[in-house]
């Protein structure tokens, strides 16, 4: 299990990463009191706003500091993959800088290789309150996904089980463009399930991440493709 000390970095980027200067669409006072609290359901889509907004974030864990309300500390194993993408990004944006700055020099390109497959997306599907029927989610901040072949983390709804999953990502007219047979894992008191996706045959716009464990029914998320 992670340590709160360990999970500071992270929060940092939470407190920072996202400044939204002008707070659009900031909850109001009490919303984020009952946020900060728990009082709301776990489904309620303004807890991705505060994943994406660092005064609501800053505002909720002083809240909760004065308040004495424990945090959760996510999965280490979660935690050091959103640093180890960090520490890579850093890598190669220093090698970007040095080569556009240095005078008089052609410097070849910096290829940052490791043995370790990073995950480039990390979805957690908690937050969002899923829709178990043949009709696709309406109403709800969709998750975000590239247009490129990347590794995928999607921490699953609280109680979900492990074992095998049907994963596919369905077009307006709800006809899948890609399939999958993903492999969940719990870890920590989290199911997470981790894959490889290849997103680059499917044109950007609106779809929907559809998720089923037999026997249960397929459960539905809205997913924007950019």
């Amino acid at each position: 299990m992670a340590q709160k000390d360990d999970f500071k970095p992270i929060e940092d980027m939470l407190a920072h990463a996202n400044p939204n200067p002008n707070r659009e669409g900031c909850p109001s006072p009490k919303e984020l009191e009952e946020l900060a609290l728990r009082r709301r359901d776990a489904g309620d889509p303004l807890y991705v706003h505060v994943a994406r907004c660092s005064p609501c974030y800053s505002t909720i864990r002083e809240l909760q500091r004065q308040r004495g309300v424990t945090v959760l500390v996510p999965p280490k194993r979660v935690w050091m993959w959103w640093a180890a993408a960090a520490a890579l990004l850093c890598v190669v944006a220093g090698a970007v800088w040095y080569s556009n700055h240095s005078p008089g020099k052609s410097i070849a390109p910096i290829v940052a290789q490791s043995n370790v497959k990073l995950p480039s997306t990390i979805l957690d599907l908690r937050p969002f309150a899923t829709v178990r029927s043949e009709e696709s989610p309406n109403g709800s901040t969709p998750l975000a996904m590239s247009r490129s072949r990347q590794n995928v983390v999607l921490v699953l709804p609280v109680a979900s089980a492990e074992g095998e999953y049907a994963l596919k990502v369905l077009d307006s007219n709800l006809v899948p463009q890609l399939t999958s047979a993903p492999v969940a894992k719990l870890t920590d008191g989290v199911t997470s399930i981790s894959t490889e996706l290849d997103l680059t045959r499917i044109p950007s716009g609106r779809y929907t991440l559809a998720l089923k464990r037999e026997p249960e029914d397929w459960r539905y998320f809205p997913l924007q493709v950019r």
